[in-house]
């Protein structure tokens, strides 16, 4: 339960931090990028916190992904610096919008959760593979990883999705077991909000 409040409040936070610079990225939509801003900020933050420890810049460790943090939170102060009234306007005038999408968010990420807490067990299909992977990520301590597989080499897969897992999972000091499921559930979460923001955005 702790693990899981503690995700939500990570990706609520994401979300709003990033927001800003969905903001200015995305004039054209109604929705202004809100109901995107939780998946774009994790990608950006992921991908930024991938580059870096793969160029050798940071380490795979609570400081290099607090590093890819400030340089995702600088470009959103660059983008409040630009407009901030009028992102403050946006957010007075779209109340229902921004309610209807943080709530959906919480009832679609408790809704998987609850379900992946009934069978949490990670041995069927490829989740031991997976959970393998993301604790890889977890104890090397540059990139590539290095491969749970095969000793002595990095990992010879695309890795992206568990180094996101693995740093929302060290970011919040779960281990790489309740990582995976709480991923399994935010992707489900982001997937119901970003299809209630493409409809809304159609729509208005």
């Amino acid at each position: 339960m702790t693990a899981f409040f503690t995700w939500y409040i990570i990706l609520t936070l994401l979300g709003w931090i990033t927001f800003p610079l969905t903001y200015s990225l995305f004039p054209a939509l109604r929705d202004r990028g809100y109901t995107l801003a939780r998946a774009a900020g994790l990608l950006i933050w992921g991908y930024a916190f991938w580059l870096l420890a793969s160029l050798g810049a940071a380490q795979n460790d609570t400081g290099g992904i607090l590093f890819a943090l400030a340089l995702l939170i600088g470009l959103s102060v660059f983008s409040v610096v630009r407009s901030p009234l009028a992102i403050v306007e946006f957010i007075k005038s779209n109340k229902p919008l921004i309610l209807t999408t943080e709530i959906l968010f919480f009832v679609a990420f408790a809704f998987l959760a609850f379900v992946r807490s009934a069978n949490p067990d990670l041995t069927g299909t490829e989740r031991p593979m997976e959970l393998a992977f993301i604790n890889g990520i977890l104890r090397s301590p540059t990139f590539p990883p290095q491969d749970p597989w095969l000793s002595g080499y990095a990992i010879s897969y695309y890795y992206f999705g568990y180094v996101m897992t693995a740093m929302l999972a060290r970011i919040s000091g779960i281990n790489g077991s309740t990582a995976h499921n709480l991923m399994t559930s935010l992707v489900f979460a982001l997937g119901a909000i970003g299809s209630y923001g493409i409809l809304f955005n159609l729509l208005s």
